[in-house]
């Protein structure tokens, strides 16, 4: 398995909705190495960057679905999510960023 670094942003978000977010990345895979979290544009604006091997189950689209809905649901409602996963000390990065109307149709899924 190759290891992956995953950099997650999450926009616009309350006040107390950032450690909510965070909560649904370490569900979903391990805590972050390193998280900003601040005022941008009227919201708040939480970035992670994390570092391991992605589980065995999931490729990049599929582990970006995933932690996009689980972020999703605890928040309760849509937000900005991007993921970008590059593999190894590879600078070719795969970005996810699943729209409002994504958003409809998994969270009816589910």
């Amino acid at each position: 398995m190759s290891t992956c670094r995953i950099h997650v942003s999450v926009f616009p978000l309350g006040s107390s909705e950032p450690r909510r977010v965070l909560a649904a990345v370490r569900d979903v895979w391990h805590s972050p190495s390193w998280i900003s979290q601040r005022q941008f544009k009227g919201g708040w604006l939480v970035e992670t960057l994390s570092e391991g091997v992605l589980p065995d189950q999931d490729n990049q689209a599929e582990f970006s679905q995933k932690l996009s809905i689980a972020i999703w649901q605890r928040l309760g409602r849509y937000v900005k999510v991007v993921i970008d996963v590059s593999i190894d000390e590879s600078d070719a990065c795969h970005r996810q960023e699943l729209n409002r109307s994504d958003y409809l149709k998994l969270m009816r899924i589910i």
